[in-house]
């Protein structure tokens, strides 16, 4: 089937990305002309409902964010030929999933992009939304240095639009500590079925076991994403999904032999299987990061101070790579994963300014007084002190008028 000319109002400019069941087209607005991304599901029947309801949920999320690290959607609606489709913010630069596999970010860019894409996904938990499909493909990067988040189609609030039922997937589940291989029977299961929604090689163990997504499990997958950054592989390896699968349900998390032991303790507690031993809050979990990074102190400091100034919406970030002249001595572990982060020549990214950020910071310096308001006080009194001088010369200058200096 040869590409659509336009596809709702808009007039399409080329493709950008296929899949089995969809494409996805960059095209124009002639209204506001803009360009946008559409997003388009090759369905039929049922399928075609379910494919418009999450368009629909994700347009309704969006809107709820409205959040500068969100791709944000513009529209959604259904062409006849070709199926639901969702229009949404055109980001012009990568994926964070194609980053990682061409290992051109630095260790500091790195993780000030993981703390942008911490804070729309914290700005999704404070309205009850939880993901549920946390992953390095649902990261973009813009070529301006933003961290946007998207794909919220499967997600649901807590409380409303439950898409899977409670309790496991299989109701012959055995009890807790009895191995009937179950878990090989459910990655198999899940991957011949499809009836996983979500990413399962992000997902933690209580939701490969049929549990709903939760805040605790999106910190997870947020989790298993930094790993996958920091390190380039994944917190639980396998040859294949059903491999990765078993992985998650059976195995701890697979440490490289050279990460520091602290960063491994912080990894292990964030990809726990037991969610309440994981961190309570994504703030707390990017402290204890950027607390275990190998190299120098001074990296750490300038982190720590991009994650208060994140969190708080104020100032904005940059990005700059360190000279090694600049860089205290490493322990041998810490240069072998240092190296191995740095492996190829990583991009100098700028992250962008925060527009709120820039409105928050106008309007605190707005509340302090403007420097206008001073300038005219100097000039109230230089007009004061000029009008004291003229009235005492008009009062002096009869009597030296009438002066005679003597000899």
């Amino acid at each position: 089937m040869p590409d659509p000319k336009s596809i709702g109002r808009y007039q399409v400019i080329r493709p950008i990305g296929s899949g089995g069941m969809g494409a996805v087209y960059l095209a124009e607005d002639p209204l506001l002309k803009r360009r946008v991304a559409i997003k388009v599901v090759k369905v039929a029947g049922e399928a075609r409902n379910q494919a418009m309801l999450r368009f629909r949920r994700e347009a309704e999320i969006s809107a709820q964010l409205n959040h500068p690290n969100v791709v944000t959607v513009f529209d959604v609606g259904v062409e006849e030929e070709i199926g639901p489709f969702l229009a949404m913010e055109y980001v012009e630069g990568k994926s964070l999933g194609k980053h990682i596999k061409e290992k051109d970010l630095d260790l500091e860019t790195s993780v000030r992009v993981l703390i942008q894409a911490m804070r729309a996904l914290r700005a999704a938990h404070r309205r009850a939304i939880v993901h549920r499909d946390i992953k390095p493909d649902n990261i973009l990067l813009s070529e301006e240095g933003r961290a946007k988040l998207m794909d919220f189609g499967i997600a649901r609030t807590l409380g409303h639009m439950g898409l899977m039922p409670e309790g496991p997937l299989d109701p012959d589940l055995p009890p807790e500590g009895e191995d009937t291989g179950y878990a090989q029977t459910l990655a198999l299961r899940l991957t011949v079925t499809g009836d996983f929604l979500g990413s399962p090689a992000y997902a933690p163990p209580e939701v490969l076991k049929g549990g709903e997504g939760t805040p605790a499990s999106d910190r997870y997958s947020f989790a298993a994403t930094a790993f996958e950054l920091l390190t380039g592989q994944l917190p639980h390896p396998g040859s294949g999904l059903t491999e990765i699968i078993i992985h998650i349900l059976q195995d701890p998390v697979a440490i490289p032999p050279d990460m520091p032991p602290q960063l491994a303790g912080v990894f292990q507690r964030a990809l726990s299987p037991d969610p309440d031993e994981r961190h309570t809050t994504l703030p707390e979990f990017m402290e204890e990061l950027i607390d275990a990074l190998p190299g120098p102190a001074h990296l750490r400091a300038k982190l720590f101070g991009a994650l208060t100034q994140e969190d708080d919406a104020s100032g904005m970030v940059s990005v700059s790579r360190f000279r090694a002249s600049e860089q205290a001595p490493l322990t041998a572990a810490q240069e072998t994963t240092d190296a191995r982060l740095r492996k190829s020549q990583p991009v100098r990214i700028d992250l962008a300014e925060d527009p709120v950020a820039s409105y928050l910071t106008t309007r605190r310096t707005q509340a302090r007084g403007p420097e206008e308001g001073t300038n005219w006080l100097r000039v109230l009194k230089w007009v004061v002190l000029l009008f004291l001088l003229l009235q005492l010369f008009w009062w002096l200058a009869p009597a030296l008028a009438n002066f005679h200096w003597n000899d």
